[in-house]
């Protein structure tokens, strides 16, 4: 916004750039949140930790105008490849995803380029990449997810965050091309119809006291009141009952609190930055 300035020497014109406000200044209290993107204002740890490939050397990598810092990234990676070690929780309550296993770790440069995903940086967690969460987080009898991703083909797994192991929370695209949102084995919802879309998707699963609810793109695809929904757990990004995820991802939040009224908000909040809907 130019604003008009005056002085001894003269009238002149400077810009003034908007205060930075994150989804979590506006809808706070999230219980964990990974993005790379900058979600709050008071946040000022990194968005990731990343290993080179040439060495294995490891480097933090933070946000530059509220967004991942590409240039330190690929200034560090050189021609090789980048893994994350580490997704930071921008939460307030240090919940990192962590992989110390240079086998399971997601990539983020290949080649000396970043991966990216409708134009916006992102991870791969193609087979066998997994983060977990350093504590596990409570789903209880109202909760809300939301995140960003695509899958690789149709027919693989986009899976944000979850449950690695049996009796677990999840929400995901599966192999058989059907959403699904557990509450717990056995007990879950499902959509109705397949699809096979290998689009870039925001997928936000929202309980509220027992009444299950998926949306994509802001849309709802099922709804239930029947589903039994018991207090479980979310330990890890990318993997879901001992299933991997083959997909991009770029952004997973979750409240451990109940978010109907502000589910429209967040989402916009996601689509105003990724542009994943009209």
């Amino acid at each position: 916004m130019p604003v008009i300035l005056g002085g001894n020497t003269g009238i002149y014109l400077a810009s003034l750039t908007p205060a930075f406000t994150g989804l979590l200044d506006t809808y706070p209290n999230a219980a964990a949140a990974y993005s790379l993107r900058q979600l709050r204002t008071a946040y000022t740890g990194n968005a990731i930790r990343v290993r080179r490939s040439s060495d294995n050397t490891e480097q933090n990598i933070g946000f530059v105008n509220n967004v991942l810092d590409t240039a330190s990234l690929l200034t560090f990676c050189g021609a090789g490849n980048g893994f994350v070690t580490t997704w930071y929780d921008q939460s307030g309550n240090a919940n990192n995803a962590i992989q110390t296993t240079a086998f399971n770790q997601p990539q983020i440069v290949s080649s000396g380029a970043m991966i990216t995903t409708n134009g916006k940086n992102s991870i791969l967690f193609d087979a066998n990449k997994l983060m977990l969460l350093t504590s596990s987080v409570t789903a209880g009898a109202s909760s809300y997810t939301s995140f960003v991703g695509k899958r690789v083909s149709s027919g693989s797994r986009l899976i944000g965050l979850s449950r690695w192991s049996t009796n677990g929370y999840s929400l995901y695209l599966w192999s058989d091309n059907n959403y699904y949102y557990l509450g717990k084995t056995n007990s879950y919802l499902s959509s109705s119809s397949t699809d096979t879309t290998t689009n870039q998707l925001l997928l936000t699963g929202l309980n509220n006291a027992g009444t299950m609810s998926m949306f994509k793109n802001g849309n709802t695809i099922a709804s239930s009141s029947n589903v039994l929904v018991y207090s479980t757990i979310l330990d890890s990004i990318g993997g879901a009952s001992g299933n991997f995820s083959n997909s991009n991802l770029q952004e997973a939040i979750f409240y451990n609190s109940e978010q109907s009224t502000n589910r429209t908000g967040i989402e916009s909040n996601i689509n105003t930055f990724y542009s994943i809907y009209p």
